[in-house]
């Protein structure tokens, strides 16, 4: 197969054309003047809106998440809903929460996971900040801090990480503050929900209450009705 050869399109003159233009930027090279396109990458859907949030500081868990009751909270669309959401990305932050002598030896996970409900979120949640605050809709999908309200279905884990093992005793570090990120490249890898659909950040192992965390993350919705 032969290799690529350098080419361009032959355009007529613009003496003339009443048509639509393109718009270009024109280069010389070599003896002829080229024209280069500009290409503007949109997506395929129409989003409505972008949502920040921050959970504050959580005390880390001793008994496992179930994640349909427990967990540290649920991203939820309600049911008969026709926007979709999707979260683009999420930060969490540990720090160590006890006095110095206490090691961390229990190694547990911090899950992303995905579950489907039924009936209607009624618990307490967390008030997004909108991208722009006067274009942006008001959200739809919400952050729940308890599932009340919700008969949940657990579905699979979509991503996780786990806790550093520290040994303060003999070291005598203290307050290390470690920093996990899920960010996905490009937008097709975002987590998507719809109407029953939702996401929810849980501890899915047995863990040591002396962590303390701190969720940020953000997600968008979109109609393409």
């Amino acid at each position: 197969m032969a290799g690529p050869v350098a080419t361009f399109v032959q355009l007529p003159t613009d003496a003339g054309n009443t048509g639509k233009k393109v718009r270009t930027q024109s280069l010389v090279v070599g003896p002829d003047t080229v024209h280069h396109h500009f290409f503007v990458p949109t997506s395929v859907r129409k989003v409505v809106g972008m949502y920040y949030f921050n959970s504050g500081i959580l005390t880390g868990h001793t008994t496992a998440h179930n994640g349909t009751g427990t967990a540290y909270f649920w991203l939820e669309m309600p049911t008969g809903q026709s926007i979709r959401a999707r979260l683009r990305r999420m930060r969490v932050i540990l720090n160590n929460g006890a006095s110095i002598g206490a090691d961390v030896t229990t190694i547990s996970r911090y899950a992303l996971a995905r579950f489907t409900f039924t009936g209607a979120a009624s618990g307490a949640t967390i008030t997004p900040a909108k991208r722009h605050l006067t274009s942006d809709t008001a959200n739809v999908a919400n952050i729940r801090t308890a599932s009340t309200g919700m008969t949940i279905t657990l579905g699979a884990i979509a991503w996780s990480t786990i806790n550093p093992a520290i040994e303060f005793t003999t070291s005598g570090i203290f307050g290390i503050a470690t920093e996990y990120v899920w960010d996905p490249v490009v937008e097709d890898e975002y987590m998507d929900i719809g109407s029953g659909e939702g996401l929810l950040f849980y501890g899915p192992d047995a863990g040591v209450a002396q962590w303390r965390l701190s969720f940020n993350g953000v997600w968008d919705e979109y109609d393409n009705a």
